[in-house]
This record gives C-alpha cells, sequence and structure tokens, in this order.
C-alpha cells in the first residue's frame, strides 16, 4: 500500500522581529512550530525561511494562512507609491478640511500639527460629474477630461489612483467609468474606488480609505506576487490566503484588491487563536494581551465575540473598513528605553526590530530594550536558547543598561531594568484599559490572556495593576497568531447604505433588500472557491435614534415577523453603552450589514505532554522587587491537573512565563495555564 505524505494546515505570521509558523498534520494531529527573525523589506524571505525551519515537503501543504503587518509598515515609514486622486469638480480638499477636529496629538498639544495628506494637493485633480444624493446621475464624466489628467500624472510618476466622487456610495455609476477609462489609458497603474471598498455614507472617511488603499496597492501586489512565486517555485501548491482585518481570511486576489482590509493582518490572528483557547478553557469574556518585539496588542472578547470596529483610524488616517477593535501600542520586546528631555526613562516606541535587535541578541544592537532588562532581572536563560536557537549574552544587556544607568547617574542597573519594565507595565495597563473603561467595561470582569514572545512575561504586572484576579497563557503563545490564522474560515463583509425611520419602512422591504445584499455575498465566496453548503451569514444593522449622527450596529434575525424584537435590543445596548435609552424615539437604519463565511476544516489541536522529562529543569535567582530562588519549569512537561505557585518560570518554544509570588497555577486539560491571583 502506498504511503502518501501528511497533509498540513499551515499558519504563518511576520512581526517586526520574528516570523511565527504553525504547521498541523490532519492525518496524524502532529503540531509543528517554528520561530525565525523577520527580514526587513523582504518578509517573503522571512516567511521562506520558516517553513524550510519546519522540515516538511513543501508538496504536503493543503493549506496556507498567511498574516502580515506589511500595509501597517508602509504607511507608517511612508513607503506607499505616488498617488493621484480624481475626485467631483469642488471637492480636491476634502482629506485636508477632513471633520474639522485633530486626529491626533490631543486638545492641549499647543505645538500640533495636521499630518500632510497622503496625496499632495497637485496630484488631487477634479472632473466635471454629479450624483445626487438619492443616486441619480445628473452628469456623466466626459472622457475627454480625462486626458489632462492622465498626462498630468504621469508627469510626476503615479503608480497608483484613487477615485472618489461625492454620493457614489449610492450609485457608482460614474466612478466605474472612469476607472474603465483609466485602465485603458493608464495601464500601467493602480486603481481604487472609493465605492467598491466604502459603500457608505462619510465623504471624508470614504476618500480616505480609498487614498490609502491606493497608496498601498502597488506595493501590496508586488510583495504577494513574489511570494506566491517564491512558494510555486519551492514546490508549495496549496492555495495561500491572507489574513484580513475582520477577523477572517482572503484569497490573494481579494487582498490585492482590498489593502485596506490587511491592515491588522497580523494581530487578528492572535485574537481568533485566544477565542478557540478561551473556548477550550471554559471561558467567555476575556481581554487579549499580545506582546512581541515591536508592539503590544490588546482586544477585548464579550461571550466569545471580539468587538468590532468600522470608524477606524490608522496613524493619521480615517480608514472605514470592517476589522477588530484591537488597540496598539509601541511597546515590545525590543522598544528601546531611552531618556526624555525632562530626564525620565521612556520606552518606545521606536523599536531594534529583527536587526540589530536589543543588545543582548548578540547581532550588534547597543541600545537598551525590554528584553535586555528582562534578562538582568533574571527572567530569561542565558544557558540554554530561545526561539530560533538564539542565546542571549546578558554581558551585552548590563553594558546597554549600564551606559543608560551612567546618564541617569547611578550605578544600580538592577533598579534602572526594574523601573523600565513599571513604566512599560503602566502603558500597557492604560492599553487595556483603552478596550474596557473607555468601551464601557469593567476590566477586572474579564480573564486577561497572555501571548506573544513577550506576553506571558508582562501579564501579570498587568492583571496586578488593573486588579485582575485570573490570567490565562494558551500553549504555544509565541505562535498564537499563526495558531488563529490556521483557524480563520474566509470572510466577506458587505454593507448597503440603506435603510429608513421603522416608522414608515416596511420589515418586506428591509428583507427584500437584505436578500440582495446575501445574493451578492454568496458570489463573491463562490468566486472564493466555497461551495454553498459551507456558507454561513449574520446580519446587523446600523441603528440611530432620529437626529442622532452616530450609529450602533445591532444583530438582526431576517426571520423576525416585526420591529419589536429589534426596538428591543437597540434600546438595551444603547442604554448599555451610554447609559439611557428614549422608548418613546423613533429609530432608523442606517446601513444593512452582512458577514459572510466560508468555513474550512479546523485542526483538533490536542495537548500531549512529553511524559520522559521532569517538569523541574533548573532554580535561578529572579528579580521580584528582591532576589528570589526561583523554580524554572518546562512546558511541555507540565500534565494537565499539576499545580503550582509563583514565583516561577515557565519556559516553552516561543515565550516565557514569569509567575510573581503567591498566584497559583493550574494546567488545563488543553495545555492552558490557568492562572489566580492571591486572595487578600
Amino acid at each position: 500500500m502506498a504511503i502518501h505524505p501528511p497533509s498540513y494546515l499551515v499558519g504563518i505570521d511576520v512581526g517586526g522581529t520574528f516570523t511565527d509558523v504553525l504547521a498541523y498534520s490532519s492525518d496524524n494531529g502532529q503540531l509543528l512550530a517554528a520561530k525565525v527573525p523577520s527580514i526587513p523589506g523582504q518578509q517573503w524571505r522571512g516567511v521562506l525561511d520558516a517553513l524550510a525551519a519546519l522540515g516538511i515537503a513543501p508538496a504536503s501543504i493543503r493549506a496556507f494562512v498567511h498574516g502580515t503587518t506589511i500595509a501597517t509598515n508602509a504607511l507608517l515609514e511612508r513607503k506607499g507609491a505616488p498617488t493621484g486622486l480624481v475626485t467631483t469638480l469642488g471637492f480636491r480638499d476634502v482629506l485636508e478640511i477632513g471633520k474639522g477636529r485633530r486626529l491626533i496629538g490631543g486638545l492641549f498639544e499647543i505645538m500640533w500639527k495636521r499630518p500632510a495628506p497622503i496625496v499632495p494637493r497637485d496630484l488631487r485633480l477634479e472632473v466635471t460629474e454629479r450624483t445626487t444624493a438619492t443616486g441619480g446621475i445628473q452628469r456623466n464624466v466626459d472622457p475627454a477630461e480625462l486626458v489632462p489628467v492622465v498626462e498630468a500624472f504621469r508627469r510626476r510618476g503615479v503608480r497608483s489612483v484613487a477615485i472618489s466622487f461625492i454620493n457614489s456610495f449610492m450609485n457608482n455609476t460614474n466612478e466605474s467609468a472612469v476607472a474603465a477609462e483609466l485602465r485603458k489609458l493608464m495601464p500601467e497603474a493602480a486603481i481604487s474606488q472609493s465605492a467598491a471598498l466604502v459603500p457608505e455614507r462619510g465623504e471624508f472617511e470614504r476618500t480616505s480609505t480609498c487614498v490609502l488603499n491606493a497608496y498601498l496597492t502597488p506595493m501590496m501586489v508586488d510583495y504577494l506576487d513574489t511570494l506566491a512565486a517564491e512558494l510555486k517555485g519551492r514546490g508549495v501548491a496549496a492555495p495561500v490566503n491572507i489574513m484580513g482585518s475582520n477577523g477572517g481570511a482572503m484569497t490573494l486576489q481579494e487582498a490585492s484588491q482590498r489593502v485596506a482590509g490587511t491592515f491588522l493582518s497580523g494581530p487578528v490572528g492572535g485574537v481568533s487563536g485566544a477565542i478557540r483557547v478561551a473556548e477550550l478553557a471554559g471561558l467567555s469574556h476575556i481581554i487579549t494581551f499580545d506582546m512581541g518585539g515591536t508592539s503590544t496588542d490588546v482586544a477585548l472578547v464579550h461571550a466569545l465575540k471580539p468587538r468590532m470596529s468600522y470608524d477606524n483610524q490608522i496613524d493619521a488616517y480615517p480608514l472605514q473598513t470592517p476589522q477588530l477593535d484591537i488597540h496598539a501600542i509601541g511597546a515590545g520586546g525590543g522598544s528601546i528605553i531611552w531618556i526624555g528631555p525632562d530626564g525620565t526613562l521612556q520606552i518606545g516606541p521606536q523599536s531594534a526590530g529583527a536587526v540589530p535587535g536589543p543588545a543582548c541578541y548578540c547581532r550588534g544592537g547597543k541600545e537598551p530594550t525590554i528584553s535586555d532588562a528582562n534578562l538582568i532581572l533574571g527572567r530569561l536563560p542565558t544557558e540554554r536558547a530561545i526561539s530560533g536557537g538564539l542565546k542571549l549574552d546578558k554581558t551585552l544587556a548590563q553594558s546597554a543598561f549600564r551606559r543608560l544607568a551612567d546618564e541617569l547617574k547611578t550605578q544600580d542597573i538592577v533598579a534602572v531594568a526594574d523601573g523600565a519594565l513599571k513604566i512599560a507595565v503602566a502603558k500597557m495597563a492604560g492599553a487595556v484599559r483603552e478596550v474596557s473603561v473607555h468601551r464601557g467595561f469593567d476590566p477586572q470582569e474579564f480573564v486577561l490572556v497572555g501571548f506573544g514572545g513577550a506576553g506571558p512575561m508582562h501579564i501579570f504586572s498587568v492583571a496586578e495593576e488593573l486588579g485582575i484576579a485570573r490570567v490565562m497563557i494558551p500553549r504555544l503563545p509565541g505562535h498564537l497568531c499563526a495558531l488563529g490564522q490556521m483557524l480563520a474560515d474566509i470572510r466577506r463583509d458587505t454593507v448597503l447604505a440603506s435603510g429608513g425611520r421603522l416608522s414608515v419602512l416596511a420589515m418586506d422591504e428591509l428583507k427584500r433588500r437584505a436578500a440582495g445584499l446575501r445574493q451578492s455575498a454568496e458570489r463573491l465566496l463562490l468566486n472564493d472557491g466555497v461551495p454553498v453548503e459551507r456558507h454561513s451569514h449574520l446580519y446587523s444593522l446600523d441603528m440611530r435614534y432620529v437626529g442622532q449622527s452616530f450609529s450602533i450596529p445591532i444583530e438582526w434575525d431576517s426571520d423576525d415577523a416585526d420591529w419589536s424584537p429589534l426596538r428591543e435590543a437597540f434600546h438595551a445596548r444603547h442604554e448599555e453603552t451610554f447609559g439611557y435609552a428614549s422608548t418613546d424615539h423613533d429609530m432608523e437604519i442606517v446601513n444593512i450589514r452582512l458577514v459572510s463565511f466560508g468555513h474550512v476544516d479546523k485542526p483538533e489541536v490536542r495537548y500531549n505532554p512529553t511524559q520522559d522529562r521532569r517538569p523541574l529543569i533548573e532554580r535561578r535567582s529572579v528579580w521580584f522587587g528582591s532576589w528570589i530562588d526561583c523554580p524554572v519549569y518546562i512546558r511541555d512537561a507540565l500534565q494537565p491537573e499539576f499545580s503550582f505557585n509563583g514565583p516561577a518560570i515557565v519556559e516553552e518554544a516561543g515565550g516565557t512565563t514569569v509567575v510573581p509570588p503567591n498566584w497559583t497555577v493550574k494546567v488545563h486539560n488543553s495545555g492552558a495555564l490557568l492562572c489566580d491571583a492571591p486572595r487578600d
């Protein structure tokens, strides 16, 4: 009988410092993990290195999902393509006028200056067209008007064009006509249409989103084409999907057209993975805490459902696409510790990254970082290699901190390292408050889930800062984003700017419009290669009281016979969010939203700890306000139901868990560590 090679599901997360990969064999349940340094500017090389580190045959890969921060990094570093904007006559300055409010910087920063638009004014060109607010076409575009537009773009080396016309969300006929003409006149340029990306009200947000998409499309297309070609050249025949900001996967073709939907491609995998491990552990309300080498990303999950956001901002620019409500700060293991103008310690947002990395990595880094501080305080090993075979040098970390201590006029580098970590913890606790307290939730009612290479090292201090009594550390915390990508279903978000007041809108009319939206979504999923029997659909309605300028998404069952369930749900959500409900006030629907999933086979990852190793591998002194002799456990040898008390260190591939004194830890059957704070 012929023996066929294992069939692997592969998830890869490309971070700013490391590239993490997980491979699951559906034949024997084997789970393989690897971590390699990311390669700045050539992230696809990190992907190939990660696959090579697994040691599996490329032909044995049957599904491949990839998360990347390439779009986010390119925007932050302003490395997008030269971009032009074609807009309605009289509307070229929408990007600069905006909402007339400060997008970043705070109200009280007297030196604040509005960031420059992505597209300079001389590349924001107008054409004579008009679509009415109800979708009527008053004036079509004369193709002759586009000839000088194209000439001007070519003189400035424009590689990508955004098209955003007033009211095009109601009728995109003019946008589509101009896009078709530009593709003939400028076949070398990428074309983005605002109505195709954001078929919703919000002229400024829609234009900004379209410009961001155009700005980043050439770079993303180059990256995806290179990645696909390199994978194919190495024998990977499996389809490659990209993780989207909405928590689902998208095909390469979809990702190349909707780059604006990939900004959170990496972090959302971690939220998906955390939801799965929380479900296995019987938890439903969690706050995810993902600390990597460059940043810390946090998100709130209520009843195993992550909060979604449709009105977002990337750097200084509005982004109106569905994405998980993730808050990120520049505090990671590689974040540089420096002294501000006022003589105080500062953390990040600058990072040592993968190259040269923290000083202790022995790759030429000289600046002190969070990782160096942890090594000085005994939290990381010096005798054993960590992820990717990396062995840390404590002498180099001490040298970096000694220079910092000299600036502070002290000789106590332990105190400086400890102080730096306390500042980092305060920043990270602030990020958790942002997604909980600032959204109307009490963080003490949630379990804090720590992952990422550095998350389990700091999460207990963050929990103590916030008074959170329970922490969970998943298995393979440094690879949880990759696990989430393996679990990702294909997801399509569609929206229709349609509705009206409930007092006059007929339920049958709403259902007719919703059915049309579903038909469109099913066609998209079929084009993605997902058969109908694997489709599922969830409706929500953006609702508000008549007269309000903001709306709240409310889940809707399209089988409802009347408005009563919807009215009750909206009143309850409004009171929960804002503290009151106007039950005698009429309400209206602004948008109909549909989330459509194409479900994929999910791996059943089992916990199989090794039976031939003792869990305790050594004892060493670790700093917890004083030096304490601390047991060090190896994670793979911890059996289900095994329990211990802090202080303790737990080491594993891809992450180190630092348990403070008096915390209790128990190993769940899923392999997760369930940790409880000391009772007063």
